[in-house]
């Protein structure tokens, strides 16, 4: 079985991430699907063959599929010197409540922090709900903060933190309200809104499977008028939306929005300081990242709803033919063959042609800039001596398969990944080498081995003179799921002199 895979590279400074040959491998669609009855409530007892999904009108065949239940984990027994990214605090799933302020108008704002206030302090289980404001001058500012290396997750079943929401709120509120500066017009203001959606985004990478964020705003334009552009054109945001769509889905992070214009004010009429389409842009965000449509200023119902959704849903993948990926648009749909049964996913995505490798590329970029480690995949490892010595050193590693999408291909099990090994100096950028890869093919019989005692993997890697710490990061191509962990640099004896 090949669990177990030993190459040697070379870590010599390079700051931009070398892009490792790929192959014209196809590209597996990963769709997460929420499965609920007639009452709103989970089903989590579907199997493969309850599914039908449709690619622009086509049948696709699954060739992966699996129930994700988002139980709290134990944390990894680890040996001295050994990291985990799944070490306490750990946090199973996420739902994440935005409050907008920048995009809210100030008569809508009052009512939607009591609504907001009222609707937590009912809440029944708040264990991993999290409150964030996007502030005036567009900053992500926690309330409740999703959990960090320096915070800890209270065990299920202890007071909420919600039966504190009104001083919690009122205080931050309070720090952070401010008259919006007359230099942030409509769209600069959408940039700014953007950015900080993908800031929530790579946040969220750090809590493994389906994430859900609560939107409560009054919107974003999907285009400007001529009488609102400084060039007296029209402006299409289209792009920029399809950009942010495909990153929140692929850090799994679906939308729920909530509008809160007040019915009266120009924006009710979607033409105010918002621009045109504003319901429009939150209805295709949640359309293309599989989250719910507007509520209709319910915000209680939003919240329950994606508190309920986030527990357990369905992970299935299909390869369209190679000539699909067409730089166009496929309508997707996704049907149970169980009666009474409600799904909800992506309703489409953009089959763009991209160069090979410049996903994993993206991502493991984007991985080495962060703060923290990605928790999508369970990562742990050892950083030890090399016996050659000076900045040599050997990671032994081990991945947990159970986060890894095995695809079913004839008689095997097919996985594939990209690794980088990072080193960080102190003060300077991050310096990586090439990009690893890491193809598995298994039997029947590996596979099982697998999922039951995960996969080894080591390298030898020199790192740059002065290194402080080193992260091994790892992508899954074929679920887009990213992790890392984080290991300090053991400090190199000298040679006893002779």
């Amino acid at each position: 079985m090949q669990t177990m895979r030993r190459l040697a590279a070379s870590l010599l400074g390079g700051v931009a991430l070398l892009v490792a040959q790929e192959g014209l491998d196809s590209r597996l669609v990963d769709l997460n699907v929420v499965a609920v009855n007639s009452q709103g409530e989970p089903v989590a007892d579907l199997t493969q063959d309850d599914f039908r999904v449709t690619d622009s009108g086509k049948q696709q065949k699954i060739v992966f599929f699996r129930h994700q239940d988002s139980r709290r984990w134990e944390a990894p027994k680890l040996q001295p010197g050994e990291f985990s990214n799944r070490t306490l605090p750990n946090a199973p799933r996420a739902t994440l409540i935005l409050f907008d302020l920048m995009n809210e108008d100030f008569s809508s704002r009052g009512v939607a922090a009591s609504q907001l206030v009222r609707n937590l302090e009912s809440l029944e289980n708040a264990d991993y709900v999290y409150l964030y404001l996007l502030t005036l001058d567009g900053k992500l500012d926690p309330v409740r903060a999703l959990p960090d290396a320096t915070t800890n997750v209270p065990a299920a079943g202890g007071k909420p933190w919600t039966r504190q929401a009104k001083p919690l709120l009122d205080q931050a509120m309070r720090a952070v309200m401010q008259v919006r500066r007359t230099d942030i017009d409509v769209a600069i203001r959408t940039q700014i809104t953007y950015q900080a959606l993908g800031a929530l985004a790579v946040q969220l990478s750090r809590i493994p499977g389906r994430k859900n964020v609560v939107w409560i705003t009054d919107g974003v334009p999907i285009e400007l008028g001529p009488n609102r552009s400084d060039t007296g054109d029209y402006v299409d945001f289209t792009p920029l939306l399809r950009q942010m769509s495909e990153a929140l889905d692929r850090s799994d992070v679906s939308i729920y929005p909530v509008r809160q214009v007040m019915l009266g004010s120009p924006d009710n009429v979607d033409q105010g300081r918002s621009g045109i389409g504003s319901l429009d842009t939150l209805n295709l965000f949640a359309g293309m990242t599989g989250g719910r449509p507007d509520s209709g200023k319910d915000i209680g119902a939003a919240v329950r709803q994606a508190v309920h959704d986030v527990v357990t849903s369905y992970q299935i993948g299909y390869y369209p033919p190679d000539k699909e990926w067409d730089n166009k648009f496929h309508k997707l749909k996704i049907a149970c063959t169980r009666k009474g049964v409600r799904l909800q996913a992506k309703t489409g995505y953009y089959a763009w042609q991209e160069p090979p490798g410049a996903k994993a590329q993206s991502a493991i970029s984007s991985a080495m800039q962060t703060a923290f480690d990605a928790a999508e995949i369970g990562l742990r490892g050892t950083l030890s001596p090399a016996p050659k010595g000076g900045t040599a050193f050997h990671l032994d590693a081990h991945l947990d398969a159970k986060d890894i999408v095995l695809v079913h291909e004839g008689n095997q099990y097919n996985a594939q990944l990209r690794l980088a090994i990072v080193g960080y100096g102190p003060g300077g950028p991050p310096q990586g080498g090439p990009m690893i890869p890491l193809d598995l093919h298994y039997s029947a019989q590996d596979r099982d081995q697998a999922l039951a005692h995960g996969i080894d993997f080591q390298q030898d890697v020199t790192l740059i003179a002065g290194a402080k710490a080193a992260r091994f990061i790892v992508f899954d191509r074929n679920s887009n799921a990213i992790a890392s962990v984080t290991m300090p640099v053991p400090e190199v004896q000298p040679s006893p002199a002779r």
